[in-house]
């Protein structure tokens, strides 16, 4: 959807939440979005909370509410379990999410696929709005050479830590180009064109700022290195160098 339709939807819920003191729920969001739904709740005088099925989900579901936060529960969103016969075949992450595109969903219908378990055996959860529920369960039987068995989950989902090693680095500044050749290796020079280029986002928004200011929590991706979160700040090397802790994904 336009980034403009989706701010005016967002407007539009929150002041239907003013006007009707019931909650109002959006679609899954990009996780760029989450400033504008604060935003839209506030201009409209109400409150805005999120959820995406799990603790640290990237895609969301949005509430506008005047009164009492809605439950967990009370949310439009469904877990769908996806499973696999890990004797034959191990579907990553992409394999996943590509067969799930290939559907012809919407974007803004489906959130995250988090890997986990199920019963001891690998899986993952697919969260989705219920009215895409049966049209996903009917239609998704296979991603990459595995075949797939969907069904919907009624338990708390068993989601897995995300792959990854913790990295300590310095920089002379926690500036975008420095956090990001350090995080994959990359000479300062090499991180500023992928910066101009516009290949480089930092919390989920692309960032043309090479100088820009990265601090604990913030997450960086890069087109064709992956992504890097910054796990805290560690004070000064010896050398008057700033300690980063990073968790480099996939590494």
């Amino acid at each position: 959807m336009d980034d403009a339709l989706e701010k005016k939807r967002l407007r539009e819920l929150a002041l239907r939440a003013a006007h009707t003191r019931r909650p109002q729920f959006t679609r899954f969001l990009e996780p760029s979005m989450r400033n504008d739904a604060r935003a839209a709740a506030n201009a409209a005088g109400v409150a805005c909370a999120f959820c995406g099925g799990y603790d640290g989900a990237e895609r969301v579901v949005a509430a506008f509410y005047a009164d009492a936060p809605p439950e967990p529960s009370d949310y439009p969103l469904c877990v769908l379990r996806l499973q696999w016969n890990a004797k034959f075949s191990n579907p990553g992450h992409r394999d996943l999410l590509g067969a799930v595109m290939g559907l012809g969903l919407e974007r803004e219908t489906v959130g995250d696929i988090a890997m986990g378990t199920f019963r001891g055996a690998p899986c993952a959860h697919l969260f989705v709005l219920p009215e895409m529920a049966d049209y996903v369960r009917a239609n998704l039987d296979s991603a990459g050479r595995a075949s797939l068995r969907v069904e919907l989950s009624q338990e708390t989902p068993e989601i897995s830590p995300p792959e990854g090693a913790e990295v300590r680095v310095t920089v002379q500044n926690a500036r975008l180009d420095a956090v990001l050749a350090a995080g994959w290796g990359l000479s300062r020079s090499e991180a500023q064109r992928l910066i101009s280029a516009g290949l480089v986002k930092l919390n989920h928004a692309p960032n043309l700022h090479a100088d820009a200011r990265v601090g604990k929590g913030d997450l960086i991706s890069a087109r064709g290195h992956g992504r890097l979160r910054v796990l805290s700040e560690a004070g000064e090397s010896r050398r008057g160098r700033q300690v980063l802790m990073l968790f480099v994904y996939g590494k």
